[in-house]
């Protein structure tokens, strides 16, 4: 990482923990810290995440219709995915949208990925988007990828939202509970969600080993 670079991440570190909703400075840690990781997940894609890289479908408005998830039966995947997002004044498109310190292709598409299915891990899980259950669930995605803003999350997180606020029964189970979950499921990030839609949640859950995370 050029020093320049390295003064932007204490700088976007910085925001962060002064406020925890500064998605954007995750997003430009996310950047700066994950890009050989990504590479390195690239070069270990099996036939579905290879699938999914050739086809590169985007869960923004552009492709998904997100009016016709509202219309899906409670209990399916859809639902509780866009249940999640209308809940918490979410928008997908925010999280589609184009890397800044990303110039090789396949790797912004997978950041993409992993920014977009975010929430759809929040709906696998059961996490709500409080301060504490986002440290929660970026223990779910260490267990999941390993990558350097998922423990970033995970350590300051952990300080100022579990230490801080004594949420002590969630630093003693919590997190645990939500890396093995992560650790034990199936890889998630090359999963092509979009043919999920209609599925039970619960039979996802199944298929793909995801213990659910609510805390």
């Amino acid at each position: 990482m050029k020093p320049r670079e390295l003064t932007r991440l204490g700088l976007a570190i910085g925001r962060v923990l002064r406020d925890s909703e500064q998605t954007a400075e995750i997003h430009v840690a996310e950047e700066l810290t994950g890009r050989r990781h990504f590479r390195r997940f690239i070069a270990s894609l099996d036939e579905a995440g290879r699938r999914l890289q050739e086809e590169r479908p985007e869960l923004c408005s552009d492709q998904v219709d997100y009016g016709q998830l509202r219309q899906l039966p409670s209990g399916t995947l859809g639902a509780a995915y866009v249940r999640h997002l209308d809940d918490n004044g979410l928008s997908a498109d925010y999280q589609a949208a184009a890397t800044r310190y990303v110039q090789d292709d396949a790797v912004a598409y997978w950041m993409r990925r992993f920014r977009q299915t975010h929430d759809v891990w929040h709906a696998l899980t059961g996490l709500g988007t409080s301060g504490h259950e986002e440290v929660v669930l970026h223990a779910f995605s260490w267990g999941q990828l390993r990558l350097p803003v998922s423990g970033m999350v995970v350590f300051f997180g952990t300080l100022k939202h579990i230490v801080g606020e004594r949420r002590w029964r969630v630093l003693r189970h919590g997190l645990a509970k939500a890396y093995r979950s992560g650790r034990d499921a199936s890889p998630l990030l090359s999963v092509h969600w979009e043919r999920c839609w209609e599925h039970s949640l619960e039979e996802v859950r199944q298929r793909y080993s995801v213990e659910p995370c609510s805390v």
